[in-house]
């Protein structure tokens, strides 16, 4: 199963409908559509890029998928768009995604950034609901994923164990050039 189908199986754990879903890296739209889907027509999505063009892709997905209308596209710096989000929707967020990296089929020179993700993560924690999931993919085979997915590691690693659960998923390599990309879930435990 690749990264991207565990990730949507763990959404389809996660998610309910009517639950608010961030998707702070848009991209194409996969996750944001499947955040939409989850939610359904009493739930929200908000998702984030920095490139019109991503936003352009998802829109395209959600009309195509009839879930355009529970979807609210926002152009901007995830770290940025995040914080606006505060205090507003502190402990609101059923499920938050990242997929570090560039958008595929665009300049691979325009990626996102170890300074911005980590404070974008930051954020995060403080908009999902107890128990809620961030799930974290890196790709790390472009110039500069390597760095930030171990600044990712160190970040997760630096969280304390008592208060948030963390996994890693980190498919073997396989011989050749390419650096596999790896799955973090990171959730708050739940006191009881």
């Amino acid at each position: 199963m690749r990264l991207t189908e565990k990730g949507h199986a763990l959404l389809e754990q996660f998610l309910q409908m009517g639950d608010l879903a961030i998707d702070a890296t848009a991209g194409n739209g996969h996750d944001t559509l499947k955040m939409a889907e989850l939610v359904g027509e009493e739930g929200t999505v908000m998702a984030i890029d920095l490139q019109k063009a991503a936003l352009n892709a998802t829109q395209s997905r959600l009309e195509a998928a009839g879930c355009s209308n529970r979807v609210e596209l926002i152009l901007g710096d995830h770290a940025e768009a995040l914080a606006k989000l505060l205090p507003a929707k502190a402990k609101k967020a059923g499920a938050i995604t990242f997929n570090l990296g560039y958008l595929p089929g665009s300049d691979k020179t325009v990626t996102t950034r170890e300074e911005t993700t980590i404070t974008a993560l930051e954020k995060s924690l403080t908009l999902l609901k107890p128990g809620a999931p961030l799930l974290v993919t890196a790709y790390r085979g472009h110039p500069g994923g390597l760095a930030e997915s171990e600044a990712v590691a160190r970040w997760a690693k630096g969280l304390d164990q008592q208060d948030w659960e963390v996994s890693l998923d980190e498919p073997a390599t396989r011989p050749g050039p390419s650096i596999p990309p790896v799955l973090w879930l990171i959730r708050r435990r739940i006191s009881g």
